[in-house]
């Protein structure tokens, strides 16, 4: 699909207590509501400019999307990072620790300090988004990236907002391993992810996001991990297939 400048707009309303960027179709009701969640470190328009990558993949019939791009609440200003956003803090020093020693075992069952606070924040910002724009029974597809994706789950599983139809999650771990089973079993969650992981991810190793992948797997959610060699990033085959999630969730509302 080939982007038309007047067929969208993008502006920059402040949902809940988050800024964010908000892209639409002008003329027409999208087919849901792609919420994508930055990662640790980044501003928060560092994914917008995956909207144009995605729209090029997408069919010419298919359904146009609308796409919201939260900021993380937290400046990490303070930390020397100017510009820079996180969901939660992380302790850098551990991190660099582990995978120094590539020992990241304890991270599956971790949960982190600030993670229901962020997640309690990315539900009412997205409620706030349908509210304003009379999206009330919109579905949602919600993704994101590294920490992102890392939210994208726990929201899937522990938030409040729904219909949650997909799920995109590039360069996620395996975090709060026991909360998240306990939440898939007393509210099943089954929807089709569209996964991808670095073979030389440096930041969070491949394993972290193959533990993850088995964990979504026995929770009920289908769809492959597509390994490839790079590192922490996301590689257009990953937007591609997630185009085509887009698609198909389109034509089968």
């Amino acid at each position: 699909m080939r982007f038309d400048p007047e067929a969208w707009s993008l502006d920059r309303p402040s949902l809940g207590s988050l800024d964010t960027i908000l892209v639409k179709p002008a003329k027409s009701l999208p087919s849901c509501l792609v919420v994508m969640c930055h990662g640790f470190g980044a501003p928060g328009s560092d994914l917008v400019g995956l909207f144009e990558d995605v729209l090029h993949f997408l069919p010419e019939d298919a359904s146009k999307p609308a796409f919201l791009f939260p900021e993380a609440p937290i400046d990490l200003e303070d930390e020397g990072m100017f510009g820079a956003r996180a969901w939660w803090r992380i302790n850098m020093a551990k991190l660099m620790q582990m995978s120094a020693t590539n020992s990241f075992d304890e991270v599956r069952n971790s949960v982190p300090d600030g993670i229901d606070e962020a997640r309690e924040k990315l539900c009412s910002c997205i409620d706030a988004c349908r509210e304003q724009q009379k999206w009330s029974n919109l579905p949602i597809v919600l993704g994101g990236f590294s920490q992102g994706a890392m939210l994208t789950v726990d929201t899937a599983l522990r938030g409040t907002v729904g219909p949650v139809i997909g799920l995109l999650v590039f360069s996620g771990a395996l975090i709060c391993e026991s909360l998240w089973r306990k939440a898939a079993a007393e509210r099943p969650i089954h929807v089709p992810v569209v996964q991808s992981h670095g073979t030389v991810d440096q930041v969070l190793p491949i394993a972290t996001g193959r533990w993850l992948h088995t964990l979504l797997n026995e929770i009920g959610c289908e769809g492959e991990l597509a390994e490839f060699h790079g590192p922490h990033t996301i590689p257009s085959d990953a937007l591609e297939n997630a185009a085509k999630l887009l698609a198909k969730l389109s034509t089968s509302k």
